[in-house]
């Protein structure tokens, strides 16, 4: 349209009379129509949004989700899976895990998928979330390894697990860092899982461990930074029993 990339629309207007090129399209012709139209101020504009008669300078997308959807009471295992400070990937993962989204064997199998129905890591029962979690005996055996750095009595039940998380009510570091163990043993479980699946490859529990172990203590390193008591109390919880 010839209109410089950095312009803006004050500088279109010359003497009070729009300083614009011919009119190349019906387009170009509509814009134009709209812009005699406009009064510009002498004063700076500004934006501002409004969500429900109430006006804010700075747009959150949660707030304007909130508004157009109806409003439901939070889920009662909320706290144990969206985690402040958490690794979004693990967040979301859990998230998935409780919902009983992620397609286990049990699950293609219901959808009409053919497919072996057996645990792709103990080879021995189907094959279902809550065998996953923590039924079978690979991934009870790294549950075991990461409950006992946290001090915690392991669980094999899914649901006594689930509560066993959401148990943990108040924000302290043993309890981000349990959280944060817990997201990410459901996460490498999976991800080997996956990994068998895809690709045929196999890891042991202590190679699945050193993995989660070296992931852990990044993000908890991560929180020196801001918080540096909390990730000193976090890292002496986590090698205290290691």
């Amino acid at each position: 349209m010839g209109i410089p990339l950095h312009a803006i629309v004050s500088s279109l207007l010359v003497d009070g009379t729009w300083s614009l090129p011919p009119a190349r399209s019906e387009a170009q012709v509509e814009l134009y129509s709209s812009l005699t139209t406009i009064q510009l101020a002498p004063t700076q504009d500004y934006y501002e949004w409004e969500i429900n008669g109430q006006v804010y300078t700075t747009y959150k997308t949660g707030q304007l989700y909130d508004y157009l959807c109806e409003p439901r009471p939070d889920v009662f295992w909320h706290k144990a899976v969206w985690i402040s400070r958490a690794i979004p990937r693990h967040n979301f993962h859990a998230w998935l895990v409780v919902l009983n989204r992620i397609p286990t064997r049990d699950r293609l199998i219901n959808w009409g998928i053919q497919v072996d129905d057996r645990c792709l890591l103990c080879n021995s029962n189907q094959e279902s979330r809550d065998h996953l979690f923590f039924t079978c005996n690979y991934s009870y055996d790294l549950w075991q390894i990461i409950a006992r750095r946290l001090q915690l009595l392991p669980q094999r039940d899914w649901q006594a697990t689930l509560d066993q998380m959401i148990s943990l009510s108040t924000q302290t570091p043993q309890q981000i860092l349990t959280l944060l163990a817990w997201q990410a043993t459901l996460y490498w479980l999976w991800t080997e899982r996956n990994a068998r699946q895809h690709t045929n490859t196999f890891r042991t529990v202590d190679q699945i461990f050193k993995l989660l172990d070296r992931q852990l203590r990044s993000k908890i390193n991560s929180f020196r930074d801001s918080n540096p008591n909390r990730s000193s109390t976090m890292l002496q919880s986590w090698f205290r029993f290691g």
